[in-house]
């Protein structure tokens, strides 16, 4: 089976793409699927991570997947970011350090993925923050692997990549897995067996709502980023089945999409055009009161 892959971005026409792969090959067992790039005129890195957890899915049903007739351009990114070495073709240095390398990470890898966010966000045009903000903000990037790795039910591990677009004054970061999508979560939750994904997600997205149980952390781990990204001019996408959702500093917005993205996704993406030091409320301190 071969299948036509075009542009993709960061975008809900982006997720939709990739969605209508495993849409096509949903029922294909023990076949050979070839992503066929010839048309792909750019191919924004980060995005390696929900075409993996497509890609995941096939290879666990024992199919062959192959990408083939990149353009030079696409293949130098996702050779430098690694992406193309789960495919057995060679890695590119990165030399301008505008990559952070996709990679593979079992839902018992927390530490893997503390040590992934201590080498690669650094820099890459992120706003100064302080030491205490820096630690909380990694935290809740935390929340959002781990809340990956207890309700996605997937064992094919969480994907994580990201880019730095100098140029468009950008860094998207992207975390996806390829489990149950969090529409099957809160339906299960709130026993509202028709709720569909649009709601779902809206229903996840609004501040103290959670489908956690007992001592498992709760939420999407977004409040924090939320607030960082409404000041930062930044964005948040949430995917998930036929769900997609974006908050930014102009609101937020929820569409259903043509095709059912299997799993969930999450990308954030920082407005590094931003000069601002960023600091938590509680660092601030009041003037001295004589």
């Amino acid at each position: 089976m071969k299948l036509n892959l075009g542009t993709i971005r960061s975008n809900c026409s982006g997720f939709n793409a990739i969605a209508d792969v495993a849409v096509k090959t949903k029922d294909v067992w023990f076949d050979s699927i070839e992503l066929d790039l010839s048309s792909c005129s750019f191919f924004e890195a980060n995005m390696a991570a929900p075409l993996y957890a497509v890609i995941s899915r096939l290879r666990d049903d024992l199919n062959d997947v192959s990408i083939s007739n990149l353009p030079s351009g696409v293949s130098t990114i996702l050779r430098k970011n690694k992406f193309l070495s789960v495919f057995n073709q060679p890695e590119l240095t990165d030399t301008n350090q505008t990559t952070l390398p996709f990679k593979i990470l079992k839902l018992t890898a927390g530490d893997q993925f503390n040590d992934y966010l201590d080498t690669y966000m650094r820099g890459r045009g992120i706003p100064t923050m302080s030491e205490a903000l820096t630690k909380r903000f990694r935290q809740s990037l935390f929340e959002i692997f781990l809340n990956a790795t207890i309700h996605s039910q997937s064992k094919a591990g969480i994907f994580v990549c990201g880019q730095f677009y100098p140029n468009k004054h950008r860094l998207d970061f992207t975390i996806a897995d390829a489990g149950v999508g969090i529409r099957e979560n809160v339906r299960q939750y709130t026993k509202m067996p028709k709720l569909n994904s649009c709601k779902a997600i809206e229903w996840a997205m609004a501040e103290g709502n959670t489908t956690k149980t007992g001592n498992q952390p709760g939420g999407l781990g977004l409040k924090l980023i939320k607030d960082f990204i409404q000041i930062n001019g930044g964005k948040i996408q949430v995917v998930s089945r036929f769900g997609y959702y974006e908050f930014s500093a102009n609101g937020e917005f929820v569409r259903k999409m043509d095709n059912d993205f299997p799993g969930t996704c999450v990308n954030i993406e920082i407005n590094t055009e931003d000069t601002s030091s960023y600091c938590l409320k509680a660092e601030l301190k009041s003037e001295d009161i004589f």
